[in-house]
Formats: structure tokens, sequence, C-alpha cells
């Protein structure tokens, strides 16, 4: 992976999504959303975010997943993607009304760390554990947590695609804040862009 901004040079995926900075609040965890989209904004293809990414891609996204003390989710992408549950020492929390988990509900149900939840995020965040959350989407839940400025970090992977047709934008829902958000740095690999954003102080 070759980092473009602020330093050109070679890096690895750990160097590039260091977590060194992220610290948690007194009353939540930090929250760093990571989404994949294409050049033309789509999240989707086939109804799965999967198919839009390569190995680096996947590779960030598997770093990113195994680096975070709780996975935040909607019940969406959690059918869509097939999640499976999560190793003991970290916790699946997912957004859902009715309990649907898809393919992997019984055992997404019956592991101890797997919650789920509905209800405001501001709540649901406040119960969340550990020092990192790491928010895998959909745009539902995306768009209520910049809403609710509970997100402190995006890392975003622009997939060299341009496949029109309609899907989702990575967030959705009401307006958020407004104010620039801090590029952190810009890395690229094969064709996929690698960005990652800070919320500015």
């Amino acid at each position: 992976m070759r980092m473009l901004f602020p330093s050109p040079r070679e890096v690895t995926i750990p160097e590039a999504y260091d977590g060194s900075h992220r610290r948690a609040y007194t009353d939540r965890p930090w929250v760093v959303m990571s989404m994949i989209a294409t050049a033309d904004g789509a999240i989707a293809l086939e109804g799965s975010s999967a198919l839009l990414g390569g190995p680096s891609d996947r590779d960030v996204f598997l770093f990113l997943h195994r680096s975070a003390d709780t996975v935040f989710v909607g019940a969406e992408t959690v059918r869509a993607d097939n999640y499976s549950p999560l190793p003991s020492h970290q916790r699946l929390v997912v957004m859902s009304a009715s309990g649907d988990l898809g393919r992997n509900s019984e055992a997404l149900l019956a592991a101890p760390n797997t919650r789920v939840v509905a209800g405001d995020v501001r709540d649901v965040v406040a119960t969340l554990e550990g020092d990192v959350c790491v928010l895998e989407g959909g745009p539902t839940l995306n768009g209520q947590m910049l809403a609710a400025d509970l997100v402190d970090e995006v890392c975003l992977t622009i997939a060299p695609r341009f496949i029109a047709g309609r899907s989702d934008r990575a967030a959705e829902g009401a307006w958020a804040m407004r104010e620039p958000w801090h590029l952190a740095h810009v890395c690229e690999d094969d064709g996929f862009v690698f960005l990652r954003y800070l919320r500015s102080a």
C-alpha cells in the first residue's frame, strides 16, 4: 500500500491505520466508521458491499474489524453480509427492531457476546463497552450516528468502479454536522483509494 498523503511512502496496513490516537471518552468509546463506496457513490453491488472490494480493501476492513472492542452494525448489513459470531474478546451489537439477523441468526443470538438493540443511538452508544467501537453500517445507522455527532473517525475506501444503477449512500437520514473533517491520510493500492478522516476539533 502506498501512502500519498501526508508523506508519500510505502506503508503497511497497521502503520496506515495505527490506532494509538483512539481514546475512549468518559461516556462512550471512540467510534470509527468503516465503509466502502464506488467512485460514483454506490455502497453495494447486488446487495452486498463485499462485491465492491479487493484484497487490500478486505485486509483494511479486517484490520479495523479485529481492532475493535465492539462492532456496531445494522441488522440489514448483518443479513446481507452473513455476519458470524465474533471471538469472545469482542462484542457484536446489532441495531434491529425485528431481531432478524438472517442466515446465521441462531448462532449469533446464541453467542453471549452478541447484543440486539433498538432505540436512540445516543442511548445505545452510552452502553457500548471498551475503548474503540467500529461502526460497519448500513447507511441508516451511519446517518443516525453522524447526525448525533457520535462518529470520531471515518475510514472510507473508494473502489475503482462506476456501476450506475441505484444504491444507498454511505450515510442516509437527517442532516449531520456540516463542518469539514480533517483528512488524516490518503493511500492507494491496485486502484483502490483509502481515505481516513478525523472529526475536526
